[in-house]
């Protein structure tokens, strides 16, 4: 086997990714003890949406990506499916602050819709 061909099948590092999604997922935890005292306010819930959403459409897509390519170590991928499992148990709370919910599947990057105006103006 070349070089190469070595390097393409090397284990990723998932460290970082792990953490910032851990991180996020004890945010929503806290966001969820704060709204069961008070009530959080539309702006809250939006801010904390789009670090969410960043986070699953960058790091946790990263992960399912290498883990279906094989290239978690046994580690890694004990960790991957523990992740997978908290972020199932969590579906409550994904819904009840209108989350984007994790895709444990791979699938194509989404494409952009473009909006055409009609000649008259209207949509």
């Amino acid at each position: 086997m070349s070089a190469t061909r070595n390097l393409i099948r090397a284990a990723v590092d998932i460290d970082n990714d792990v953490e910032l999604i851990t991180g996020q997922i004890n945010a929503l935890k806290e966001l969820a003890k704060t709204d069961d005292d008070a009530p959080i306010t539309e702006v809250q819930r939006y801010d904390f949406a789009i670090r969410w959403g960043t986070v699953l459409a960058g790091r946790l897509r990263r992960l399912v990506h290498y883990a279906s390519l094989g290239r978690l170590d046994d580690a890694d991928v004990r960790r991957f499916h523990a992740l997978c499992d908290e972020l199932r148990a969590l579906s409550h709370l994904i819904d009840r602050f209108r989350l984007a919910r994790p895709n444990f599947t791979v699938a194509p990057p989404a494409a952009a819709k473009r909006c055409h105006a009609l000649k008259d103006g209207s949509r």
